[in-house]
């Protein structure tokens, strides 16, 4: 019930995720935040398309519409109206959202592009329930949610939805799929109506809230909770001047610059372990057989190597909207080379961010390596107390 302090109790909290497991930076802060919420006593339910049940949290109830990647769907014709407007996706979470009191009910949005598309948003708003929206990519605005020119292999400054923009080929994959990026934001944004009726935003970090800040609707309350990483305090730092090789962890595509990665530690004659997957990875496997690709691994896994690292290397071309592994290496004592264009050099020393692939050359070149502490602003603890105090507050 409402109190003097314009709050009100909450019970029950609807994670909404394209996937119910780890496939990106954006999975994980949702699954995180599903623990955090089902330790805390509050009612927890997952809303996703793709669903391995080997990854479900025991105290959370699974809802999902059993489906594909819209653009990984045999019958392309039902991929591409499911990426636009999932009918499923709608029905199946209006049955949900009807068992459930607006009142004490928050829905908290992580991925929706993939498989769920809008459709989840139209519902939820037409049934008046609180929605927060965790903006972990620019697809509220652009339409390839990174303002990134994949054919140009370098950031896109057009407004998106311009004649311009439209015009532009910027898909990674041909122009035929951009305009089916096109009409999905055309019917996300001026038929749904996301930016103007969203009424809760949560950015990730002060690079991107500054890009995506004008693009959202006049009401949108902005929050900014930096995504929360495991600290453990007392571990033990490790001493990366005695580690062999260099680390990548992330997805493998074109936007985050891997090939840079692979050409420096190559150029250098360094090991170098890339931990991750995607479709840039068999040519690169190719093009450089002296890098160990090993494929996404585990969150334990993922700290191992980065243990064994000399140093994490963050080479992303693109905005990115913050950069989990770069907090976690830090937290390990791990030093960190990040592109100084990207939203993770927030997080790190500037004297460690480069500024092309000729200065990251020459930084592990010459082992020009800083270490940065790791505030508690990162801790699941903090993200919890200030994601609380947003599911808290009243709708207007």
């Amino acid at each position: 019930m409402p109190g003097k302090d314009n709050k009100k109790n909450i019970e029950n909290v609807v994670i909404v995720n394209d996937f119910n497991y780890v496939q990106g930076g954006a999975s994980k802060v949702a699954i995180d935040t599903a623990i955090a919420l089902k330790q805390e006593g509050i009612k927890v339910y997952f809303f996703s398309a793709v669903n391995k049940i080997e990854s479900n949290i025991e105290g959370v109830e699974y809802i999902s519409t059993g489906q594909n990647e819209s653009l990984k769907e045999k019958n392309r014709i039902k991929g591409f109206f499911n990426g636009i407007y999932n009918l499923k996706a709608k029905k199946e979470f209006k049955k949900l959202l009807k068992r459930l009191d607006k009142n004490t009910t928050v829905i908290h949005i992580h991925g929706w592009t993939k498989a769920l598309s809008s459709s989840v948003f139209d519902i939820a708003f037409k049934m008046k329930f609180k929605v927060v929206l965790t903006l972990h990519d620019y697809f509220t605005a652009c339409p390839n949610g990174g303002y990134f020119n994949y054919k140009q292999n370098e950031i896109c400054h057009l407004k998106p939805l311009s004649w311009k923009c439209i015009k532009c080929n910027c898909d990674s994959r041909n122009y035929g799929f951009k305009l089916y990026r096109i009409v999905r934001q055309f019917v996300q944004n001026k038929i749904v109506k996301l930016n103007d009726r969203l009424e809760n935003a949560i950015t990730i970090s002060e690079f991107s809230e500054k890009i995506l800040k004008p693009t959202l609707g006049k009401n949108t309350k902005i929050t900014r909770i930096y995504n929360p990483i495991d600290i453990d305090e007392n571990a033990e730092k490790v001493d990366p001047s005695k580690n062999e090789y260099y680390l990548y962890v992330g997805r493998i595509s074109k936007e985050k610059g891997v090939d840079l990665f692979c050409q420096a530690i190559t150029d250098l004659k360094l090991k170098g372990i890339v931990v991750g997957d995607g479709e840039e990875r068999e040519k690169l496997e190719k093009q450089y057989p002296n890098i160990e690709f090993v494929g996404w691994k585990n969150k334990d896994e993922v700290k191992q190597y980065m243990k064994g690292a000399r140093a994490l290397i963050f080479p992303s071309r693109w905005y990115e909207t913050a950069g989990l592994t770069v907090l976690e290496a830090q937290n390990l004592g791990i030093p960190c080379l990040v592109n100084k264009n990207c939203a993770a050099s927030e997080f790190n020393i500037n004297s460690n961010n480069f500024k092309d692939y000729n200065d990251l050359k020459e930084k592990l070149k010459n082992n020009v390596y800083s270490n940065e502490k790791i505030y508690n602003r990162y801790t699941i603890d903090d993200y919890f107390l200030k994601l609380k105090k947003v599911y808290e507050e009243e709708k207007k």
